[in-house]
């Protein structure tokens, strides 16, 4: 896509939004795969789980709406596939436990093993 006679992916703006999904992507890849690691262990990864669940479901929300915004008004009609997928993702952050539900797992984590710590 162009704007102002250039390829969009020349604007800074563009440019950070494209590093902060591509970041985001790999935090998310890296949970996954640690997760995946300890579980292989035989180490308990709920907590880790959780953690990976969430946050991979909210951040795919963020990386398709900075994809909707880069396409511009063709990114939110239906005929594109980056529209399908702002649509679709959404799913994840409900299935097999909403993002809520994953923090309170998280949160019930943090609490259970600071009250062994202080005692």
């Amino acid at each position: 896509r162009e704007q102002f006679g250039k390829p969009i992916g020349e604007f800074q703006l563009i440019q950070a939004m494209l590093a902060d999904s591509r970041t985001e992507c790999d935090v998310a890849w890296a949970l996954v795969r640690d997760s995946a690691r300890r579980f292989e262990a035989g180490e308990p990864i709920t907590r880790l789980g959780a953690e990976a669940k969430y946050y991979a479901s909210e951040m795919v929300g963020r990386v398709a709406d900075r994809a909707v915004q880069i396409h511009g008004g063709s990114g939110y009609i239906n005929d594109y596939a980056v529209a399908r997928l702002y649509r679709d993702v959404r799913i994840y952050r409900l299935y097999e436990g909403t993002s809520q539900i994953q923090q309170l797992v998280i949160a019930k984590d943090m609490l259970r093993k600071a009250r062994e710590a202080a005692s």
